[in-house]
């Protein structure tokens, strides 16, 4: 994977607070901004369950725009956080943003006006360039492991900021929601709360890291992607073979020591087929995890929050190491989108600023 690579700054914009703090801190209480809401827009349809970012204007349902509110507000906490660090010079820095899959209300020429809000973000010293992935629930992860090769190339990327940004509240996204019958409804048994989100981080190689007197909050110990052929929303029946391949690939630094996984981080929102995909990868490689059956999600606090998922989760699991509640100094995280992309995470607790190491 090249040199050790370690998370040193996050950022955060959800239904429940604006900063990483305290969206951490909300989704470790169980706060919750999920309601029940008929939206007018709709027509004369049932209330479904919704969670929304209540700063932003609830007459805006332009998911662009609420995208590119949200994505601006969180990578500048990011920036914030950096700047006291940087040296007296100009950085480039790179800003690989996951992004939802084409789907109708959202297509690949909206992601300009959410580009255009990033690469606005003032940092002083640090100049975003953004790469934008529209790749769904998988891509903040997809990217990660993008980050951290390119982090390992000395001096010529010290920094790598990774992130997510999604938003559901589109019309025509709801529309084709409600159709496929995704949206959670009352008495439903499946589905989910359309939600929004959005979640950066600031990865560097450990030798930079210290050079700057950053102190970790996460280490990547490895990042794998695999692809599902066995989609869902078809008739197919999925196995859980693409995960299984990223998760097994993402697990390969612990085989023959005896090391376990005490939390996992995932996108289970609701829908049967991604509560079945984990399920075969449990079956598969269980022996790792403590408890394979408990899955950390922030769905139910911040609804389905997709392309936001996996940073989200990265920022949720970095909080639990520096606030000191983590279940253990190990962490798998986890993504599934819908076309197919499969990606998962081994982190762990860093040594400097924990005071201790990593135990099984």
């Amino acid at each position: 994977m090249g040199a050790e690579a370690v998370l040193v700054a996050s950022g955060a914009r959800a239904p429940v607070g604006t900063t990483a703090e305290s969206v951490a801190a909300a989704v470790r209480a169980g706060i919750s901004r999920v309601r029940r809401l008929q939206v007018p827009e709709l027509g004369h349809q049932p209330a479904s369950f919704i969670a929304r970012d209540g700063l932003l204007n609830s007459q805006e349902w332009s998911s662009a725009a609420r995208m590119a509110v949200m994505g601006a507000a969180a990578l500048e906490e990011v920036l914030a956080r950096l700047a006291p660090a940087l040296p007296p010079v100009n950085v480039e820095v790179p800003v690989l943003v996951g992004l939802p899959e084409e789907r109708p209300g959202w297509r690949a020429a909206d992601a300009s006006r959410v580009v255009a809000a990033l690469a606005a973000v003032g940092g002083g010293h640090l100049r975003p360039r953004v790469e934008p992935r529209l790749t769904g629930h998988a891509s903040a992860l997809e990217v990660l492991r993008e980050a951290v090769t390119r982090v390992g190339r000395t001096a010529r990327c010290p920094l790598v900021i990774v992130g997510g940004i999604d938003s559901y509240h589109e019309v025509q996204t709801l529309t084709w929601l409600r159709e496929r019958k995704q949206w959670l409804e009352a008495g439903a048994r499946t589905g989910f709360a359309p939600g929004e989100a959005a979640a950066f981080v600031a990865v560097m190689a450990a030798p930079d890291a210290r050079r700057w007197g950053l102190v970790p909050h996460a280490t990547v110990r490895a990042v794998a992607t695999a692809r599902e052929t066995r989609l869902i929303h078809t008739n197919d029946l999925n196995l859980g073979d693409g995960l299984t391949a990223a998760v097994n690939e993402a697990l390969a630094p612990l085989k023959g020591t005896g090391e376990m996984v005490a939390c996992v981080h995932g996108d289970l929102n609701g829908e049967r087929y991604r509560s079945e995909e984990w399920g075969f990868v449990a079956l598969r490689l269980g022996a790792v995890f403590r408890d394979a059956s408990v899955i950390r999600t922030p769905v139910s606090n911040c609804g389905e929050v997709g392309a936001a998922t996996g940073a989200l989760n990265l920022v949720l699991c970095a909080q639990s190491w520096q606030r000191r509640y983590a279940s253990g100094p190990r962490a798998l995280l986890w993504g599934s989108s819908e076309a197919g992309l499969r990606a998962a995470a081994l982190l762990e607790r860093p040594l400097s600023g924990s005071g201790e190491g990593a135990k099984p």
